[in-house]
């Protein structure tokens, strides 16, 4: 049966003959299926949410907020704009923090590297500045974090990085 079966299949499309699905090249595609929809439902799974960090006037003067380093980023204030900057430091992804020192800068505790108050690396190891978070103003007034997007120095002049301050 599964020789007419085959033979019928080929003489309705030639081009088709030798390409029967055994049960084993069923489980095969079929698996490779089944493991792709879980990725793409782990990877949505994985997503953080986006935070709500207030109004504009919640940042008021110029430097660095550490009231979301439990969202894992800072929010800086610097030279009319607002960044959302990473708490992962960009030389070996430890923690950073705000230096108890120095309001303007933040440190790794770890490696030594400093950033100032736009997120520049001013001493290393680190060679870049801190990843910046996506950041918009939504239609409500509301400054909205998405640390799903994230912009590495090359990329601080993309808008989804900063919201300038009039």
């Amino acid at each position: 049966m599964k020789t007419d079966t085959n033979q019928a299949a080929a003489q309705h499309c030639p081009g088709c003959q030798g390409h029967q699905l055994s049960r084993r090249r069923f489980l095969v595609v079929g698996s490779g299926c089944v493991l792709g929809a879980l990725g793409a439902a782990a990877a949505d799974a994985a997503k953080v949410p986006t935070v709500d960090i207030g109004k504009l006037k919640d940042f008021a003067e110029a430097g660095i907020s550490v009231k979301f380093i439990k969202d894992d980023f800072f929010v800086l204030r610097h030279q009319g704009k607002l960044f959302a900057a990473s708490t992962t430091c960009p030389h070996m992804g430890n923690t950073l923090r705000r230096d108890p020192q120095d309001a303007t800068r933040i440190l790794c505790s770890s490696h030594g590297s400093t950033f100032d108050g736009e997120g520049m690396v001013q001493v290393g190891p680190a060679t870049s500045g801190l990843v910046r978070l996506g950041i918009t103003l939504n239609g409500e007034g509301h400054l909205v974090v998405d640390p799903n997007k994230e912009f590495p120095q090359e990329k601080w002049t993309d808008k989804g990085c900063f919201v300038e301050i009039p």
